[in-house]
């Protein structure tokens, strides 16, 4: 039997999953650009998140190939360590450099999804709290950034291979370098990456429900923005595999490529979760409407409503139904190139139809032939 290295396996599930999500996004710009004709910045934001997560599984392909060259019992036997030392500083200088790449990575998914809620934000407490968690996400990221740097007072001393080995010798003598347990900055950033995605998930749940839309229409909008939640789980499954690979030095050799496996999980699922709703706009495409669903949406418009006085107080509080939706939507036209009309509520297209159930407005009097 065949054995397959756990850190192989890391390698080939990273490429695998990066490449999944590159072709998803590279979907989500040409959708954008092509069917919509705009870009913003949360999709540059996931470029740049995409492009780190490429850097991450380059790292983890040299973690699998300096640390398969040795094994931590052949630190005890000094006659060895002239030919470790090379593959084992490898090890250290890569592991020091996934820490801030993960992090830093995992950041700019999550401000793609905050500034796509930014651009759609109607009512200006939404938009409020989505600015504050854009604060907090970039200062915890540059608080675990500086301390992943700084690990050791010298930062070099992070990947000293003499300093590492001597921990072997059990000398009492021996003089400690300056560095503290990544282990604690490791549980702090895992708990508060899994609490910034699930504040990042309900946000826009009150928004959402707020709007005057059919309900089944409400839970088809609430269901696109949660496809987040495959994020979260792949958090939490890390965050246990974290408190595993902390327990002991033993188990951190064990768990080690678990831990490296479940970050690719969570950093693909969250930017594949967070791009796959604009591919909507692909099989959209393809639905071609008929004349007679033209005309029952140009049926559908009724005049604009007249506002009496006394009622401007209820419409300054009333939700904002701006077009918020309008970021998975091409713009459609008749057969004419006309473009047709839509209700004054905004929703998807897709879920506005002139069927039983429809949020449009049927005439009052219709023309009858005399």
């Amino acid at each position: 039997m065949t054995f397959i290295r756990p850190g192989f396996v890391v390698v080939i599930v990273g490429m695998t999953l990066t490449s999944l999500s590159t072709i998803v996004v590279a979907l989500r710009y040409y959708c954008r650009y092509f069917r919509m004709g705009t870009l913003g910045a949360t999709d540059h934001l996931m470029f740049v998140a995409l492009f780190l997560t490429w850097g991450n599984t380059v790292i983890n392909y040299y973690q699998d190939s300096t640390s398969s060259k040795f094994r931590p019992s052949q630190f005890r036997n000094p006659e060895n360590r002239p030919f470790l030392e090379i593959h084992l500083r490898g090890t250290l200088v890569t592991w020091w450099i996934y820490r801030i790449m993960y992090t830093v990575a995992l950041c700019f998914v999550k401000l793609s999804i905050l500034f796509f809620y930014r651009a759609i934000a109607s009512h200006q407490t939404f938009r409020r709290l989505v600015h504050v968690t854009i604060a907090f996400v970039c200062f915890y990221t540059f608080g675990a950034t500086i301390a992943s740097i700084f690990q050791c007072e010298n930062p070099s001393d992070a990947w000293n291979t003499e300093s590492y080995l001597s921990q072997f010798d059990r000398k009492p003598g021996r003089v400690y370098l300056k560095c503290y347990n990544p282990v604690t900055l490791w549980v702090f950033t895992s708990a508060f990456n899994l609490f910034s995605d699930v504040v990042i998930l309900l946000l826009p749940i009150p928004t959402l429900l707020s709007l005057r839309v059919p309900m089944n229409k409400r839970l088809a909008l609430i269901g696109i923005f949660s496809v987040g939640i495959m994020a979260i789980v792949a958090s939490c499954v890390r965050m246990w595999v974290m408190a595993l690979w902390s327990e002991s030095p033993q188990n951190s050799a064990k768990f080690g490529a678990d831990l490296l496996l479940w970050g690719q999980v969570e950093t693909n699922s969250g930017i594949i979760s967070a791009s796959v709703p604009f591919l909507r706009l692909i099989f959209r495409g393809r639905e071609t409407p008929s004349s007679r669903e033209i005309e029952e949406r140009k049926r559908g418009i009724s005049p604009p409503r007249i506002v009496v006085q006394g009622q401007e107080a209820d419409e300054k509080n009333k939700p904002l139904e701006i077009e918020s939706m309008k970021f998975f939507e091409a713009e459609d036209a008749d057969p004419n190139g006309s473009p047709i009309w839509k209700p004054f509520i905004t929703v998807p297209a897709s879920l506005s139809s002139g069927s039983r159930g429809s949020a449009m407005l049927e005439p009052t009097h219709p023309h009858q032939t005399v």
